[in-house]
Order: structure tokens, then sequence, then C-alpha cells
């Protein structure tokens, strides 16, 4: 966002890639946009200091032994959340928090005390908005509508991260399926290279990568990462079959309309093949 707004922005990354839980080819094709657009990512880096000086702050930061430092007008940490729960006396009340200070919920939002329950972040499950909704569901069905809704309800669900183009995932990726043992077969392809994807090069921005995980016996979709023009609004497609049971031949054989995102499907999972 900032370097679409004119700012030079510098990505300290102490991974040795970006993106470390995506698969190798879905994380280059991500940081490739990003640099594309003017980002530049430094992997590999330990930050060691910030100082606030006159006009600007410094940061130092260190790779392989090697000191570095760099100015910037505004330093963003991005090292995840905390909750909120110091100093409201949930021990008083019976209220168990685990070692990061999340409430501590059973499958139906109950906590250790006795009628009291706990919704959202706060809880320590995804931290998404949706999910947060789907809390609210659950409790819903607890103490409104006797509905045995749970949190083991909750199948293959999907997020999206805010690139340009959105990078949406769901279900497992190539390297997971393998490590459970599945009999993977992959279709994946550059956005740029899929003739059935005319959204993204009408909206002239035809970057991205499409990738889906099939189990080869069943034909079942174990999941997809989509880079692409309305990927956040697609990946809930994906997101539905992995529920539902649909194949990868159904969803390679469906009729979509066209110019649409959706199209990429009868393409690429056409072209699925075993890989390893």
């Amino acid at each position: 966002m900032f370097t679409h707004y004119g700012s030079s922005v510098t990505v300290l990354d102490r991974g040795e890639r970006p993106l470390a839980f995506e698969d190798d080819d879905v994380a280059d094709t991500a940081a490739g946009a990003l640099r594309d657009d003017g980002v530049t990512i430094t992997t590999g880096a330990t930050v060691t200091e910030v100082s606030d000086r006159t006009e600007k702050a410094e940061v130092a930061y260190r790779i392989a032994g090697s000191e570095h430092r760099i100015t910037a007008d505004a330093v963003l940490l991005a090292l995840g959340r905390t909750p909120a729960t110091e100093g409201l006396g949930l021990q008083a009340a019976g209220v168990e928090t685990d070692e990061k200070g999340y409430i501590v919920v059973d499958e139906f939002l109950r906590t250790s005390a006795s009628g009291i329950y706990a919704a959202g972040d706060v809880n320590g499950g995804p931290q998404f908005t949706y999910v947060s909704l789907d809390d609210n569901r659950i409790l819903a069905g607890e103490l409104l509508d006797n509905d045995e809704r749970s949190t083991a309800d909750r199948i293959a669900v999907p997020y999206t991260m805010i690139l340009t183009p959105p990078l949406a995932r769901v279900g497992l990726t190539e390297v997971q399926a393998r490590e459970q043992g599945y009999d993977v077969q992959v279709g994946a392809k550059q956005i740029a290279d899929i003739a059935t994807a005319p959204r993204p090069k009408i909206e002239r921005d035809p970057r991205g990568i499409v990738k889906v995980v099939v189990d080869g016996k069943t034909d079942q979709v174990l999941g997809a990462a989509l880079m692409q023009v309305h990927a956040q609004e697609v990946i809930n497609l994906v997101a539905l079959a992995i529920r539902h049971g649909i194949t990868a031949t159904q969803l390679r054989d469906s009729i979509y309309t066209h110019p649409s995102s959706t199209e990429v499907f009868n393409e690429v999972l056409g072209s699925l093949r075993s890989r390893g």
C-alpha cells in the first residue's frame, strides 16, 4: 500500500525467504510482484536496534554477522499480536489463560469458569473477522438454539493476504500434503500463461499464480493458493469444494461466466500432474 502511495519501502525479513508458510513457487511469485512494485525485500535480517533520530528513525540489523543500518520516516513492527487480557482479573474469576495470555476455551468456546465464554481473537483461534462471526454462531447455538455447532465444524477456512494482486489460500500446501502422505497431484500456472484467465488481463494486472493441490487417488481437492485479481472472492469456491467433496474433475469441467477469474480452473485443473 505505501509503495503505491509513492513511499520507498524496505522489508526486513528474518527468514530465509518471505512467506515461509507458502510453497516456494507461490512465495516467489508474491515476492516478485512486491519487488516489481518497488518494494525492497531483505531476507535473513535480524534487527538489533531501532533508534529515534532528530527527523528520522534508524534501524540497525545484522545479516550473516555483517552489520547494516537504514534510515526511515516510519518503522512498522510486524511481529504478531498479543491478547489484551492482562489486568482483567481473569484469574480471580477462574478463567484460565495460556502462556501467551490467550483465554483457553473448548470447542464450544466455554472457558474454565462455568457460564463464561470467550469469542473472537482473545481465544487464540484464527484471527480473522469472519472467524469471529462464526464464534458468534457457536455462542448463539450454545446459549439460544441448543445447536451443537462447534469449532470442530470449521473445515477449509480460507484467508487472503491483501497484496496487489491479492494472495488467497485454503487447505493444504503442496509441502503439507506430501508430509501427510497423500498421492499428490498439482496443477499450477502463472496467470500470464493461462489462456482462460481473461479478467486479470482485462484489469491490466496479469501477475500471479494459480496452484491447486489434489489427492490423485480420490480426485479430492486438498488445497489451493490463488494470487490473481479477485482471488479473495474465488478462493471461497475452492473452500466450498473442499467442504462438500466437489472433485477436481468437477471443478475443471464446470461452466464459468466469462470474463471472470473463476475460468482459470478450466485450464489449470486440466494440467494436473504428479510431481515429486
